[in-house]
């Protein structure tokens, strides 16, 4: 099934998507890209808290998938890839989301895990030998 999704799809996915809320927020403001969407707007949307979504909307930002400006009373986003390979790889992760739904977000969730096993793994002691 990992065959469906291409190399370079599963690259950028590994890369600038940490969770299926990212995966989301991200196509929802590309659906739309003349659109600003203020916080709690995008939040609501996606059925977030308005910290985490705003959490969501900073992290894309920080991946050059968005960008930001501040206004009163708070932080408006909008959907602007840093360049036409982001462009491109955005798209068609968009359709291979839309094809193949279950792969894309097992992706996504298997890299949630294996960092979530990383951090644990800091945290293990080393086995010592009985003298």
């Amino acid at each position: 099934m990992d065959s469906i999704i291409p190399p370079d799809i599963r690259r950028f996915v590994l890369d600038r998507i940490d969770s299926i809320a990212e995966l989301e927020a991200l196509l929802l403001l590309r659906n739309s890209p003349d659109t600003w969407w203020e916080d709690a707007a995008a939040a609501q949307r996606l059925y977030l808290g308005a910290e985490q979504g705003r959490a969501v909307l900073i992290r894309l930002e920080a991946a050059e998938l968005l960008i930001s400006q501040d206004d009163a009373p708070g932080r408006r986003w909008r959907y602007r890839p840093q360049s036409g390979d982001l462009r491109e790889m955005v798209d068609r992760l968009a359709y291979y989301y839309t094809k193949h739904l279950v792969p894309v977000s097992n992706l996504v969730h298997d890299k949630s895990k294996s960092r979530i096993k990383e951090f644990s793994r800091a945290f293990e002691l080393p086995e010592t030998q009985d003298p």
